[in-house]
């Protein structure tokens, strides 16, 4: 599997359980061929430490966002301050010689599994971040849990507006229905599979797995979290993803390869990583 190339789309390696091996992490990625990393973060110094952390590393991303769980951190200069981070950012990476390595919006959506925000503010921080990632024109990750219709509601008025790009984003660790899957991409967005499909009994990713088009795909390992067979029971790490890879190759009786190439081609796109 290390000869084939791989993106891990959405992980969190600048969580603090990564912080005595988070070099090492990075080198385990690259021995299993996982080439390109994206951090997802979930509110604002998250986000800046992901910043700092993918402006030291070649082939690491970042978004920038509140997760609805920190939606209730968001206030009134919420987005100016996640702006001026994108801006300072891309100051930096010129410097550097590179692009800007912030290159999403989010986590944001809903969550009413844990409700550890109002939903009342969670729908608002969301809409907020719509409007973010438009003025900036980003690609949008999608974090949605027991909350599809009314997180596809604020979608589907938002792609009406015209405020979502064409390559719209992710729904990340997508976990509905087929049907809910087609509702999502029709608006533009790929799906993103996780540790789960690899799972016994999640008959949802599963069958995702196998009908999707493979260019709405991504592959993530949500890390340290979600972690795939065989390695349940461990922090997962973006080294874990060629795993999930192998599942979902079996499901569809595709080529490894095919799926590797495809799904880091996807990620480059929707990302615009050049």
């Amino acid at each position: 599997m290390s000869k084939l190339t791989w993106f891990d789309t959405h992980c969190h390696l600048q969580d603090r359980s990564f912080t005595e091996d988070r070099v090492q992490t990075f080198q385990r990625a690259k021995e299993a061929g996982v080439k390109y990393i994206l951090l997802s973060t979930s509110y604002l110094e998250d986000s800046r430490e992901a910043a700092e952390i993918a402006l030291q590393n070649e082939n690491v991303y970042c978004s920038m966002g509140f997760h609805p769980h920190d939606a209730k951190r968001w206030n009134a200069n919420s987005a100016q301050k996640l702006k001026k981070l994108y801006q300072k950012t891309e100051i930096q990476a010129k410097k550097a010689g590179r692009a800007n390595p912030i290159v999403a919006v989010g986590e944001m959506g809903l969550d009413y599994y844990r409700d550890l925000s109002p939903r009342n503010v969670q729908k608002q921080v969301f809409r907020e971040q719509l409007l973010l990632a438009y003025e900036l024109q980003l690609p949008v990750i999608i974090h949605e849990r027991e909350a599809f219709q009314d997180s596809y509601e604020i979608l589907r008025r938002a792609y009406e507006q015209g405020f979502l790009q064409k390559e719209a984003g992710v729904a990340h660790c997508f976990s509905g229905s087929w049907e809910s899957a087609q509702l999502i991409m029709a608006l533009g967005f790929v799906i993103g599979l996780d540790g789960p499909v690899t799972y016994k009994n999640a008959k949802r990713p599963k069958d995702i797995a196998r009908r999707i088009p493979l260019d709405k795909l991504l592959l993530e390992t949500d890390a340290p979290y979600l972690t795939p067979e065989p390695k349940r029971g461990r922090r997962n790490e973006s080294a874990y993803l060629p795993y999930i890879g192998q599942e979902i190759a079996a499901l569809r009786s595709e080529d490894l390869q095919v799926i590797a190439e495809q799904t880091t081609a996807n990620g480059k796109r929707v990302f615009n990583i050049k």
